[in-house]
């Protein structure tokens, strides 16, 4: 029989592992005898814990207590539901879609309207460059789809509804620009609602020049990248790099603007909820978006005859 070292208890007692003191049954555990190796008890208890879970548990501080909890997986199912489309927005979309197209379909003839822009198409088919007028479209389409779709995806990261809607305006701006074949988009909005704050709000605006700004900056990366493999002058690259390389020119200048243009700081345009929240940010891609336009028009230019 030996004695419990902080009763006095003659029973058969135990030797606490991590002060190396015998206790009788009753005051056995660290808890209960105010082991003073006792943080050392809770480590080596938590070790233990984690050691019998499997990778799907995570230890995390409460209130100065551990806890032990699964961890979510992101399923296909969960970011399909997060990043959802519904019907209406899907129809929304077609229709954008199919009017964008046209638009820039129309700009093959700016200004001349759409039936010099389809003649102007038939004539690039006939000569074997039928891909051109498609690769424009393409452009001008992916530009118009990538800025809405920022704002969606945006709005819905911070837990916003946000979907896509055709406005009764953008029917009657679409046709205009077609038949008079006038760079003007606006077919329809992202509309978000929940309980964003001003910031979230300002990040979802902004979302979609900033995917203009960098989709043109990945463009002229692409032209610099390109030009310096190959050297030498503009001519030895053959007629259809020459063209590619005007073709980028395009998307450059082409998302370079509606960035700029969707900066304008009054409402509707995203500038304008920009601008409330930062204006520093507001000014800094602003001008950043200018300056590429002008490199589009001037300095890519320059760049290609070299």
């Amino acid at each position: 029989m030996a004695t419990c070292s902080l009763c006095g208890a003659e029973d058969l007692c135990f030797t606490c592992p991590y002060c190396r003191s015998v206790y009788c049954a009753e005051h056995r555990l660290p808890e209960s005898h105010g082991c003073p190796a006792l943080q050392l008890a809770k480590e080596d208890a938590r070790r233990k814990i984690a050691q019998s879970f499997s990778g799907d548990y995570y230890e995390e501080e409460e209130s100065g207590q551990s806890r032990f909890r699964r961890k979510q997986k992101k399923s296909r199912s969960s970011w399909k539901k997060k990043y959802k489309f519904s019907q209406t927005e899907v129809r929304d979309l077609t229709i954008a879609t199919i009017l964008v197209a046209l638009v820039g379909l129309a700009l093959m003839a700016p200004f001349r309207g759409i039936i010099v822009a389809i003649s102007n198409l038939i004539f690039y088919i006939q000569i074997g460059f039928g891909w051109y007028p498609i690769a424009m479209i393409g452009i001008f389409v992916g530009s118009f789809l990538l800025h809405e779709l920022a704002h969606k995806f945006t709005a819905q990261r911070y837990g916003m509804w946000s979907e896509f809607r055709m406005l009764p305006t953008g029917y009657f701006i679409s046709i205009f620009s077609i038949l008079a074949s006038i760079p003007i988009v606006g077919t329809g909005v992202v509309l978000s609602s929940g309980a964003g704050s001003q910031e979230e709000d300002a990040k979802t605006n902004l979302a979609g020049p900033m995917s203009n700004f960098i989709l043109a900056l990945i463009l002229i990366g692409v032209i610099v990248i390109f030009r310096l493999i190959t050297g030498g002058p503009l001519a030895e690259i053959g007629t259809i790099g020459i063209v590619v390389l005007y073709l980028v020119q395009y998307g450059v200048i082409l998302n370079a603007f509606l960035g700029l243009f969707n900066m304008i700081p009054f409402q509707p345009f995203d500038g304008a909820t920009v601008m409330a929240w930062d204006k520093r940010v507001w000014a800094a891609l602003t001008i950043s978006l200018l300056i590429i336009l002008i490199m589009g028009y001037i300095v890519i230019p320059m760049f290609l005859t070299v």
